[in-house]
């Protein structure tokens, strides 16, 4: 059988699949004992649809790979890190005292079409690789993706979020390190307060985009750099966010 799982914000998705097997497999006769795995990845930082398979099924994992999916992210803008997400390293920083969302929505459109997107440093695709130094590229499509609004928050309620989401995540993701880094860079000593601007989209890509390298890619762009706030996985072939287990 095919399951659409909603893995929560801070879970991998092996701890998704654990919570799935603890929590509904048994309690279903068909499941117990039966072999499961996940079909594709979510960042720890990510939510949303996650397909798991069992018993037959999951022999059919490439089969579920290749579809196509749909996501909601957010972008934090002024900032580009190592990760390109907020659960990374600040590598360079821009002050921005105003964003053209205009701007924004021609950038985005640029984005749209077939293209070859590096892979993130910090991936599971980079990491597998024997070759760190080598720079790995995937064809994908960006079916359309559209820009929806910016928001703003202050230096201290943009922290409080950086503190909620990254101390969500177990394991050894650097947490304790990025948060001082985040501290330090909002909050530190002569530092003034002011606004940060984050970016709402949506979009509809092939199997392998990643979408922190999209939201990097149009930072780099801009010229003011981004990373990516939140991601939020909406479909997955037919799979849709809203038949999810939760």
């Amino acid at each position: 059988m095919i399951h659409n799982v909603y893995k929560k914000r801070g879970e991998t998705p092996l701890e998704c699949l654990k919570r799935f097997a603890k929590i509904f497999a048994k309690d279903d006769s068909n499941l117990v004992g039966q072999k499961m795995t996940y079909m594709g990845r979510l960042d720890p930082l990510a939510e949303g649809v996650l397909l798991v398979a069992s018993g037959a099924d999951v022999r059919r994992k490439e089969e579920f790979l290749g579809l196509d999916k749909e996501y909601e992210f957010v972008a934090l803008f002024g900032f580009a890190t190592d990760t390109y997400d907020i659960l990374g390293k600040v590598i360079n920083e821009t002050n921005l005292s105003e964003l053209d969302e205009n701007e924004l929505r021609k950038v985005a459109a640029v984005y749209e079409g077939e293209r070859e997107q590096k892979y993130p440093a910090y991936s599971s695709k980079m990491l597998a690789s024997k070759n760190k130094e080598e720079i790995q590229t995937k064809k994908i499509n960006i079916y359309k993706i559209k820009f929806h609004g910016l928001d703003t928050l202050n230096s201290k309620e943009l922290f409080g979020r950086l503190l909620m989401d990254i101390t969500r995540v177990n394991g050894d993701f650097r947490q304790v390190e990025i948060l001082n880094i985040w501290k330090e860079k909002l909050l530190g000593e002569g530092i003034e307060s002011k606004n940060y601007f984050l970016g709402r989209f949506t979009a509809e890509v092939s199997s392998g985009t990643y979408i922190r390298s999209l939201v990097n890619d149009m930072g780099a762009t801009l010229g003011c750099g981004a990373t990516t706030l939140s991601i939020k996985r909406t479909r997955v072939g037919d799979f849709s966010i809203k038949d999810s287990i939760k």
